[in-house]
């Protein structure tokens, strides 16, 4: 990978929508080579994929917030795969990562309100192998997604 390829995933994370013509006339290469380097780039797992960023804000999941979890050592990988499978309407899991730390899962969640929010925190507290859970609410999205302001 070279810097032409950076340039190429800067784009691309920018806008994925953008054709490779419009990659090519921005970076004065050919269309035939932007699509070379895109699907060698797709095909070594550097591109894992190509989505929608959506504005929740303008939809009815408008309060964001994060969830810090602490679970059993032993039993992380099972609290987890629970976590991530609880089935709420109205409540979307975006992320779940596993931190180092006084706590040991962070959780990202979009909520259309605080009742969605408390059967979630409920379920989550319902694994045996959690402990203990922290909210903190989610103001303002200053940097998101590669976006400002979303």
């Amino acid at each position: 990978m070279d810097e032409l390829d950076v340039r190429i995933l800067k784009l691309l994370e920018e806008n994925g929508r953008l054709s490779h013509e419009e990659i090519g006339k921005l970076l004065h290469i050919s269309r035939p080579s932007v699509h070379q380097r895109v699907g060698k780039l797709e095909k070594s797992g550097v591109i894992k994929g190509y989505r929608g960023i959506v504005d929740w804000s303008k939809l009815d999941q408008k309060i964001k917030v994060m969830i810090s979890v602490k679970v059993v050592s032993q039993g992380f990988k099972e609290a987890a795969e629970q976590i991530i499978r609880i089935q709420i309407p109205g409540v979307s899991i975006i992320e779940c990562q596993r931190l180092a730390g006084e706590w040991c899962m962070l959780l990202k969640v979009r909520v259309t309100s605080p009742e969605e929010l408390t059967l979630l925190l409920d379920e989550i507290l319902r694994i045996p192998d959690v402990k203990e859970t922290s909210t903190t609410f989610i103001l303002t999205t200053i940097y998101e997604d590669g976006l400002k302001g979303v």
